[in-house]
């Protein structure tokens, strides 16, 4: 660079914005001008454009950057506001479908069987106004330590004729004298006989290996003469399941 020509005016421009700072008493060159002087318009364009200040001058003396004040940096410079934020763009299509994985190993086989079987021999009244016991055979088994047991089965059953001022006749059926579970002796269809399943109950796992006995009794609370229930064919399984 030979002149300044061309760029005059921004570089009286930018000493006019230092104006009154520490370069007010600098000399740019010996013998040459002060910035004072430039702040003051001493120093005109026509003057600078006539080559009244050389190049040399300005390489030999430049500003370096921490000769600049922030507040005239700030307003040559300036500094714009931030923009908006962009609009969300479009959801991206779904990715294709992963393949099948490999197929798993097969699960263990159920293992269940039946581990009592309580018999009825022949039949039997169950009379008005009582409770009566069922004879059965075959009423004993074993339950092991970590089995599941159900009970479950049937009786046969002869209604009366009529029942009178009751309801809920039922054979009991009780594991270890204890209720378990019933089959519900109808008091219809009058004078007819109907095979009725168990209620299906469950002897949970015992922690120990266990001995049971399974007894059942018909409740008969009709309340006159000849309301009797006849008994058969009583069937009492236990299915056992590990």
């Amino acid at each position: 660079m030979h002149h300044l020509r061309g760029n005059a005016v921004g570089y009286v421009a930018l000493f006019t914005a230092l104006g009154g700072t520490s370069y007010a008493a600098v000399t740019l060159a010996p013998g040459s001008v002060k910035t004072k002087a430039l702040a003051n318009g001493s120093v005109t364009n026509a003057k600078l454009a006539h080559n009244s200040v050389g190049s040399a001058d300005v390489r030999n003396h430049s500003l370096v950057a921490n000769d600049f004040n922030t507040s005239s940096l700030t307003s040559l410079l300036g500094s714009g506001a931030g923009g908006k934020t962009g609009a969300t763009g479009p959801q991206g299509a779904a990715g294709p479908t992963g393949s099948a994985g490999s197929q798993g190993p097969r699960g263990l086989d159920g293992s269940s069987s039946v581990v009592m079987t309580a018999r009825q021999t022949g039949s039997m009244t169950a009379p008005h106004g009582a409770s009566t016991t069922v004879p059965l055979s075959g009423a004993s088994w074993t339950q092991a330590a970590n089995d599941v047991n159900l009970i479950t089965g049937s009786v046969k059953v002869g209604i009366p004729s009529s029942c009178t001022g009751s309801f809920g006749n039922s054979l009991v059926v009780s594991v270890d004298g204890v209720p378990n579970t019933f089959a519900l002796a109808p008091t219809s269809p009058a004078s007819s006989t109907v095979t009725v399943p168990f209620v299906v109950s469950e002897l949970m796992e015992p922690g120990a290996s266990t001995q049971h006995n399974v007894t059942a009794a018909l409740a008969n609370s009709c309340t006159k003469s000849g309301e009797d229930y006849s008994v058969s064919n009583v069937k009492i399984d236990a299915m056992n399941f590990h």
